[in-house]
């Protein structure tokens, strides 16, 4: 991946949140904040779709200004694509309907794609990453403050582990790893607030 700067972050709005609310976008701008720039073939091949399909799916990512194209990669026709922000910021108003609820359902559905992924490709993983995954869940009782302040833990562990520029030399036998995690109301618990 070649070193980018990127800004930080794209604070989700009424109008580009048309551009991401859909499960192969959010995959698609996934890969290339992670891996890098790449083409729409590169795209296809790697999501098993058609070229079609990604090109389509990559003009509405540009057109809503979520990637930027690498002219100085491409060769004749073919077009490179990269981020144009590290990560997506999500305001609370936007999650309630319509737009925002279909892209906290594209999140969860390449999230839930990315479990079953790697569950799949468990058996083939040695042993010392067998031993080193976890698939778990924990069940707390807590107020929002409390669950807020978990979270912002949870995000400071995980700043201090990040680097994102890619500089900390790492170990022979390191890989890139996901970590996944939802935290939410159980709408099952009945001494939830019924707020209808």
């Amino acid at each position: 991946m070649e070193p980018t700067e990127l800004p930080e972050q794209v604070s989700l709005d009424a109008r580009n949140l048309r551009g991401i609310a859909h499960p192969l976008r959010v995959r698609i701008l996934g890969i290339l904040r992670t891996d890098g720039p790449a083409t729409a073939s590169t795209l296809a091949r790697r999501l098993d779709k058609n070229t079609g399909a990604t090109s389509y799916h990559l003009r509405q990512l540009a057109e809503h200004g979520f990637i930027v194209e690498v002219p100085a990669r491409g060769v004749r026709r073919e077009r490179w694509w990269q981020a144009a922000h590290a990560n997506t910021v999500v305001p609370d108003d936007l999650l309630t309907e319509g737009l925002g609820a279909a892209f906290l359902q594209s999140l969860g559905q390449v999230w839930a794609d990315s479990m079953l992924r790697a569950i799949g490709a468990t058996p083939a993983l040695s042993p010392q990453w067998r031993d080193a995954q976890d698939f778990g869940d924990y069940m707390l009782t807590l107020t929002p403050d409390e669950a807020k302040a978990l979270m912002a833990e949870i995000h400071a562990v995980l700043r201090r582990r990040s680097d994102p520029e890619g500089r900390t030399p790492h170990a022979a036998d390191a890989a890139r790893v996901t970590f996944q995690f939802q935290m939410f109301p159980d709408t099952e618990d009945q001494r939830l607030p019924d707020t209808t």
